[in-house]
């Protein structure tokens, strides 16, 4: 309305006419995807499954055009992040699983590239975000675990300060759970230094995801390469403990990546119960634990429970 009241304003050189279309689209972008942002707690909370899976596939596609037009907004380009991941996660690592399962191995392949492909745009999302604040962060992630410990402890010491670092960490780790290319467990070392920080500053930042990843990655490493059952199960075990087992991530994973890496089929499950259980745990974790149970079903149905009944 007030653009036709005062249409003598087009007058204005044409300069200036873009300049200021430029930077209304990228307010617009910003405000947008600050709402995106803080709006993660709510998705956490939602109900059915199915609609999910579309909507956060819809929700990529707008925060992809969003950050087209500002790409320097940090809460932004999390947000992108860690949708990516949510969406690899709890639709396509589980059409993977099935596939496998189902032994259609073609179709199988090309899940697990689909996967590996959103988590690296997750990953080059949330390491542009370090980026953007040391050009040289590169130099410190490919160097010695000690030294980029040290400069993490230096530049990202409050809670306020994490995101950056959780959601390189948790993406870059995501890459390789899925990849084939072997030569990228050059990657762990870093990877486990930009999580181990995450515990040390605040273990309980979202949702204690960072223990259930360290303890996955510990139970998983052969003890030639730095794993630790016992440390893996301690950091589960604490984990547990923080989300008072509302948060049923945790014992999915607890289960898949140290339950069955130690042979330990009793405690595989009684902690698939749990995810299996009906109880509805509240809106923080409503959502997360129905993707769990999915996985937990299909879990429950390649691992017959009539082998540990018969004591094996």
């Amino acid at each position: 309305m007030l653009a036709i009241k005062h249409a003598w304003l087009v007058c204005l050189s044409a300069t200036s006419v873009l300049f200021a279309g430029c930077n209304l689209n990228r307010i617009a972008a910003d405000q947008a995807g600050n709402i995106a942002a803080a709006s993660s707690d709510y998705m956490r909370g939602f109900w059915d499954y199915e609609i999910a899976r579309a909507g956060t596939a819809s929700a990529i596609m707008q925060l992809e055009a969003m950050h087209a037009v500002s790409p320097d907004n940090e809460p932004l380009t999390l947000a992108l992040a860690s949708t990516y991941i949510g969406h690899a996660f709890g639709w396509v690592e589980l059409d993977l699983a099935e596939a496998r399962a189902a032994k259609q191995f073609d179709k199988a392949e090309r899940l697990r590239a689909r996967a590996e492909l959103l988590y690296r745009r997750a990953r080059d999302l949330a390491l542009s975000t370090l980026r953007k604040r040391d050009g040289a962060i590169d130099e410190k992630l490919l160097g010695e675990p000690a030294q980029l410990k040290q400069y993490l402890e230096r530049e990202y010491s409050s809670k306020e300060d994490l995101a950056p670092v959780f959601w390189t960490g948790m993406a870059w780790g995501s890459v390789l759970g899925v990849t084939d290319q072997m030569d990228q467990a050059i990657d762990v070392p870093a990877v486990r230094t930009l999580i181990e920080h995450i515990v040390a500053v605040e273990p309980s930042y979202q949702g204690g995801a960072s223990l259930v990843f360290l303890g996955g990655l510990l139970a998983q490493t052969p003890a030639e390469y730095g794993g630790n059952p016992e440390q893996a199960k301690g950091h589960f075990e604490r984990a547990l403990k923080l989300t008072e087992r509302k948060s049923h991530t945790v014992q999915l994973n607890y289960a898949k990546l140290y339950a069955l890496t130690t042979g330990d089929r009793k405690l595989f499950f009684t902690l698939l119960d749990e995810v299996i259980a009906p109880e509805d745990q509240g809106a923080k974790t409503r959502l997360d634990n129905k993707i769990a149970r999915r996985h937990a079903e299909l879990l429950l149905q390649t691992h017959p429970r009539a082998l540990v009944d018969h004591g094996s």
